[in-house]
């Protein structure tokens, strides 16, 4: 199955405009702190984080047949993608070419509550993905299912632990919770911006 957002150019005689390399780059500029929070919480670690988004951003560029209009959501697939193969060390090459659902979005919620995105991280790393990619990105059980090589029932069972796990902490102080987000995120961003230059 081909995925229709990765179409071959002799399929359509069509002017299509499809995503450059100036596109991604400014896309990743644009939105490099949302693309590494995705990363972080999909990985939960500073390094494999850096990595994940490297990788994608290097991936993206090499990429020439993609339509503009989808260029952000290849992107956050690709991210997706490559952290489960850092976390999992499942290779998940041809799962470009897997069809999904292109009308999602990621959660408006997303970067809502610094509890629970802080408890993210502590989460099982294979609940961890599954919440990520089907609770804050979206993307459906069977999708999640088919990249992580788990059955929909695995799938479904990780984010009924997760969503639990993350409902069941305590509420802690604003105050505390803001400067310990803020630190650890302005130490991740510093961090990146050194090796970036």
């Amino acid at each position: 199955m081909i995925s229709f957002l990765h179409l071959a150019r002799h399929r359509s005689n069509e002017r299509r405009s499809y995503a450059t390399d100036a596109d991604f780059q400014e896309l990743f500029t644009r939105e490099m702190t949302d693309f590494f929070q995705l990363s972080l919480q999909l990985t939960a670690e500073t390094n494999k984080a850096e990595r994940c988004l490297t990788l994608a951003i290097n991936d993206c560029f090499c990429t020439n047949t993609i339509i503009k209009g989808f260029a952000r959501t290849w992107a956050r697939r690709t991210v997706i993608r490559i952290a489960i193969e850092e976390v999992l060390g499942i290779n998940n090459d041809l799962a470009r070419d897997v069809e999904f659902e292109s009308h999602l979005q990621p959660s408006r919620y997303r970067l809502g509550d610094l509890r629970e995105s802080l408890a993210v991280l502590e989460l099982p790393k294979f609940d961890r993905l599954v919440f990520v990619i089907c609770v804050l990105e979206r993307l459906s059980i069977l999708d999640c299912a088919l990249l992580l090589r788990k059955s929909p029932k695995d799938v479904n069972n990780a984010i009924v632990r997760a969503t639990n796990q993350i409902a069941s902490l305590p509420k802690r102080n604003d105050t505390e919770l803001a400067t310990t987000s803020r630190t650890s995120i302005d130490k991740a961003r510093a961090c990146s911006m050194k090796r970036a230059s």
